[in-house]
């Protein structure tokens, strides 16, 4: 009788090990390497400022650049006659040589707060569509990133998010905050960490 208890105390020992080993995750899965980046950035609009107005935005490193046609970015934001932002995707710019794809999802402040956006969504992507972000709006973003492409990884997919904090008419200046997961395929978006999946 004190044999089969004790059998009976080891079994019950050992289940949390073997369901530990069982849902542990694949050891060949691709690790995520890069802490989430994260920035506040003065970005001026595509029209009516000069030739090296930092109007593009790369999201892979989450900083603002000049749109020009090294394809060194991910898309531009203008200003339109009413005075809202106007996003436009890098394949509405230029000719892309590569993969050029950019998935834009506007997600309202009373649904998620930018800064509870921990994960980027999975789906429901608009693809390469010019699109107006009002203020305090919410963007999220999956891009296929030049980097991705030029490493050995089966996807190209980086996401990213960005708010839009306010516009000035008087220079056609826009600040945004921007928060991207420079980890091919994985969507962490909150900052300074590295991400799990």
């Amino acid at each position: 009788m004190p044999r089969r208890r004790t059998l009976a105390a080891l079994a019950l020992v050992a289940l949390p090990i073997v369901a530990a080993v069982a849902c542990s995750s694949d050891p060949y899965a691709p690790k995520a390497l890069y802490s989430v980046n994260a920035d506040t950035l003065h970005v001026q609009a595509l029209n009516g400022t000069g030739p090296s107005a930092e109007s593009g935005i790369r999201l892979f490193t989450a900083t603002n650049v000049v749109p020009d046609y090294t394809e060194g970015f991910d898309f531009a934001l203008d200003i339109d006659s009413l005075g809202r932002v106007v996003l436009i995707p890098r394949a509405k710019i230029l000719t892309c040589t590569v993969i050029c794809q950019l998935g834009i999802k506007l997600i309202p402040a009373d649904s998620v707060p930018f800064d509870s956006l921990f994960d980027a969504p999975k789906s429901g992507y608009t693809y390469d569509s010019v699109t107006v972000i009002p203020v305090g709006v919410t963007t999220a973003f999956v891009t296929k990133e030049i980097f991705c492409q030029a490493s050995n990884i089966s996807t190209y997919d980086l996401y990213a998010k960005m708010i839009v904090d306010s516009v000035h008419l008087s220079d056609r200046s826009i600040f945004v905050r921007v928060v991207s997961d420079p980890n091919c395929g994985f969507r962490g978006l909150v900052p300074a960490t590295i991400p799990g999946h």
